[in-house]
C-alpha cells in the first residue's frame, strides 16, 4: 500500500468513529427524549392533575423530540454523503456503515496484515 493510501486510510478511520459515535450519541439522546415523553403524562396521571397543568411542558418536550429526529435524519444524510466522498478517494470497498457487517469473503481476508498500528478495515458491501 502506498503512503498517500493509507493517509486516506487512517483519515476514514478517523472520521468513521466520529461518525459512529454521533449516531450513537443521536440514538441515546432520542431514546431519553422518548422516555422523557412518556414519563410526563404518566406523572401527570399518578400525580391525579388537571390535563391542564403543564400543557407547555408537553409541548416543549414533543417539539425537542421533533428535533432530535430531525438531528437523526441529518447525521444519516451525512453518513451516506460521506459513503460517497469515500467512493470519490478511492476507498470503496472501505465499510463507513453501520456495526452490522458482512461476513469477510474468507477467514484470511478477516486477518489483520500488520500488527503494529490500527486493524484494516474491512471490505463491505
Amino acid at each position: 500500500m502506498n503512503m498517500m493510501l493509507n493517509k486516506r486510510l487512517a483519515a476514514g478511520r478517523f472520521v468513521a468513529d466520529k461518525l459512529f459515535a454521533a449516531e450513537r450519541s443521536v440514538d441515546i439522546t432520542y431514546r431519553d427524549l422518548a422516555e422523557l415523553n412518556a414519563a410526563i403524562p404518566t406523572a401527570r396521571l399518578d400525580a391525579n392533575l388537571s390535563a391542564m397543568i403543564g400543557q407547555d411542558v408537553f409541548e416543549s418536550s414533543a417539539e425537542a423530540m421533533m428535533l432530535a429526529a430531525r438531528m437523526r435524519r441529518l447525521v444519516v444524510e451525512a453518513h451516506a454523503r460521506l459513503k460517497a466522498a469515500s467512493n470519490e478517494i478511492g476507498l470503496r470497498e472501505v465499510s463507513w456503515g453501520d456495526e452490522y457487517k458482512q461476513p469477510p469473503l474468507s477467514a484470511e481476508a478477516d486477518q489483520p496484515k500488520r500488527l503494529d498500528g490500527p486493524p484494516p478495515l474491512r471490505r463491505a458491501a
